[in-house]
Parts: C-alpha cells; sequence; structure tokens
C-alpha cells in the first residue's frame, strides 16, 4: 500500500503562501498532527543547527514557526538537536558541537536561541551526550541502539529535516535525522565506524593520560603502579578517549565501508522508531538549499538544483523517496558543482545524487569524472527491507487558497 507524501511547492506569490508561517503548519495538519496533540503536551521539534559557518542549514524562522503552531494547539515546544561526535574545543570543520554548550554557541551565532524560538534549547542526548536508552533492535549489524535519552520527556516529535545531499550518505533526510540526530554522542561514532571498542594499553605511552583526562565517567583510570586500566560498567561509550589518543591501535573503534555507514544509520533510524513509536512522530521535509554537503560541515556551497518546496508524511522513507525523485525532476543549477562533472548537460534531467561529490578513502572525491554512485538508494533499499517504511507513495499538491 503506498504512504501519501503532501507536498507544498517553494513558489509564493503572497504572504498567505509563506514557507514559514503557512506552509509549514499546513504540511503537518495534513498528517493529522492536531488530531495527536492535546493540551500541554510537550513537543520537541528535532532539527539542525548548523555546524559553524555553515549557512544553508534551515533559517530559525521555519522552526519559529512551527513552536508557534504547537503553542496555538495548546502544546508546550522545545527545540532540540544532539551532541556531535568529538571531543570539546576540537577545531576545524567538524569543531564546534561536541557538547551542550558549545553547539549552543554556535546554535545562538547561526540565530536559534530561546528568544527567536519562543522556547527551550535543548540537547536530545544531555549535556555532554552521555545521556541515552538501550533499545534492542534486530538490524543489518546492530542489535542495540543508543537511542538520545531526553526523547522520554516528550510527548510528540516533529523532526523537521533540511533534505539536501550528503557525502557519505548520498542525501540527508528524515532517515538521517533519525539514525544520526536522534541518537547519543556513542551512537553517532557507531553509526560512522562500528561497535568496535577495544583497548591496548601495552601499546600505550606510560606518561600519557590524555584518555584518563578526557573521560567524563571515570571508566579510564592508572592503577599505583601506572597501569591503566578499563572499568566497562562506568562507560557511556562517547569514545572520546579514542578521539584524544594518539597512539597507533592503543584504542580501536574500527572503519566501515560507505555501505555499511549507511546500513548502521538505518540500523540506529530503526531503533529510534522502535523506542519512540512512529505514530508519536509527525516528519517534516524542507527540500530547499539542496547542496551536495550536509549541514555538519563548515561553510557550503551552491544548491545544485532550485528550491523545490516543503513535504510531510507519517512514512519517513515514502517523504525521503519523494525528495529524492522531487530533485531527480529536477533542471541542474548552472553555477553549482554539478555544472564541472563531464558528461552531464544543464538542460537534461539526472539521476542528481548519482553523480555529486563522495568521501571515499577519508577524502572528498569531486568526481568530475562523471562516474555514478547509487548510495543514495542504498540508503531507501536498507530503511524500506528494515521496516521503516514504503518507497512506494501518493505525491498530493497542496494548493494554497488566494484572497480575492
Amino acid at each position: 500500500m503506498k504512504s501519501d507524501v503532501y507536498f507544498l511547492s517553494a513558489r509564493t506569490f503572497s504572504k498567505r503562501e509563506s514557507m514559514a508561517r503557512i506552509k509549514g503548519p499546513i504540511g503537518l495538519q495534513k498528517i493529522g498532527f492536531e488530531d495527536k496533540i492535546r493540551k500541554d503536551d510537550k513537543v520537541v521539534i528535532k532539527t539542525h543547527f548548523g555546524a559553524l559557518e555553515n549557512t544553508r542549514y534551515l533559517r530559525p524562522s521555519y522552526i519559529r514557526f512551527l513552536c508557534d503552531y504547537v503553542k496555538r494547539l495548546g502544546g508546550h515546544p522545545s527545540v532540540a538537536e544532539s551532541c556531535g561526535w568529538g571531543i570539546p574545543g576540537a577545531k576545524g570543520e567538524y569543531g564546534g558541537r561536541a557538547n551542550e554548550k558549545e553547539y549552543l554557541e554556535v546554535a545562538l551565532r547561526h540565530g536559534f536561541t530561546p528568544n527567536t524560538m519562543g522556547a527551550p534549547l535543548l540537547m536530545l542526548d544531555g549535556s555532554e551526550g552521555l545521556n541515552y536508552i538501550i533499545q534492542k533492535i534486530k538490524g543489518e549489524y546492530f542489535e542495540e541502539i543508543r537511542v538520545a535519552g531526553r526523547l522520554q520527556e516528550f510527548n510528540h516529535m516533529i523532526l523537521a529535516s533540511h533534505f539536501k545531499g550528503h557525502s557519505g550518505a548520498g542525501f540527508g533526510g528524515a532517515i538521517k535525522n533519525l539514525g544520526i540526530g536522534c541518537v547519543s554522542k556513542g551512537g553517532k561514532t557507531e553509526a560512522h565506524t562500528s561497535k568496535t571498542f577495544a583497548f591496548n594499553f601495552e601499546k600505550c605511552e606510560p606518561d600519557c593520560n590524555r584518555c584518563v583526562e578526557i573521560c567524563p565517567t571515570g571508566a579510564l583510570a592508572r592503577t599505583q603502579n601506572k597501569q591503566l586500566i578499563f572499568q566497562e560498567d562506568k562507560c557511556r561509550y562517547c569514545y572520546m578517549c579514542s578521539s584524544v589518543c594518539k597512539e597507533n591501535g592503543a584504542i580501536e573503534i574500527g572503519t566501515v565501508s560507505r555501505a555499511q555507514f549507511i546500513y548502521q544509520m538505518v540500523d540506529n533510524a530503526k531503533g529510534v522508531i522502535d523506542f519512540y513509536n512512529n505514530e508519536n512522530i509527525s516528519y517534516i521535509n524542507y527540500a530547499i538549499d539542496i547542496t551536495w554537503k550536509c549541514d555538519c560541515c563548515g561553510g557550503s556551497d551552491v544548491p545544485f538544483v532550485n528550491d523545490i518546496g516543503i513535504l510531510t508524511s507519517k512514512d519517513p522513507v515514502a517523504l525521503d523517496q519523494a525528495c529524492v525523485d522531487l530533485t531527480h525532476d529536477s533542471f541542474m543549477n548552472r553555477n553549482s558543482i554539478l555544472n564541472e562533472i563531464q558528461g552531464l548537460i544543464p538542460s537534461e534531467k539526472y539521476k542528481w545524487f548519482s553523480y555529486i561529490p563522495r568521501f571515499e578513502e577519508g577524502e572528498i572525491n569531486l568526481n568530475k569524472e562523471g562516474i555514478k554512485d547509487h548510495h543514495w538508494e542504498i540508503q531507501l533499499q536498507a530503511a524500506e527491507k528494515i521496516g521503516l517504511g514504503n518507497r512506494d507513495y501518493n505525491l498530493i499538491p497542496i494548493e494554497i487558497e488566494q484572497e480575492e
């Protein structure tokens, strides 16, 4: 049976067609959000604040008007993200998101504050990324998921996702927002690497204490004779020790192929849905500013197709599939990275996600040779296979009535 996906175009001709104030709430209304919310329900709006200096993340006004909508229905909104992989104070493209203090500073610079949102801001996995709940699943690679623990504080979640490209997963939308955005700090690490977590203390420098000093729970310590020990019962699997270890092989967390990363991300998404219940989640994708870079990258590139619009559904797979199809049915932006790829013609339509730059062997391959890549489809196939939703859908365009 096909899943319904509602589509509101990015085209606007008057204030009555505002993408933020009007179309977002209408999209949620169409999927029955108003029938679910009760007075004083706590609603978390899960979005992405963007890496420092990224400029293509969702504009704060989109989220603010969702907060206002929840309040009109009698609910109490909060706006949330989750802590990023790595250690506090890290520099470079992925720095500035390691804990709540850091990430809310980035959020402030990007326009997300309690005042601008009219709602509290928080990290779903706690102030240090250590708050999680284990959810058992039967996944392709994982049997248990570290679901962000603060999800349990809310009656309902609006998963507000910026739909765009992704150099590892092919694209990022609702599935990625579930599988990376709604798990703990360590859950992100495990998706990108593996469940491997092994210590080879004999390779450590005797006077090195980096891992002990960074460990927030005291799981790593030195004995009186300076031997390192790992106390597993104290570990909260933040993996920060691996980020500071400079000894080759002293802490092993594994590496995976792009395909395995995608399957592990989808396993995470399955765990989140099993824990939270899909009936308590409303999915809204903003298919705008569609660049090949994800929002976790510092800096942004030019979108490779024009803005498409807002799509909503009760089914995250159908929602992402519809966004992919609408992107593939769009013409290339001649000023984008795609115009530099051999063999692509701007005035024709291609499966654009097959050609965007991709992450290979630790480096970004800009793919100027135009070699096809189908990791975007692997994500959708994996999500459907594990039971997240259905790739078949009915696209239902929504027109806004004009004032006479």
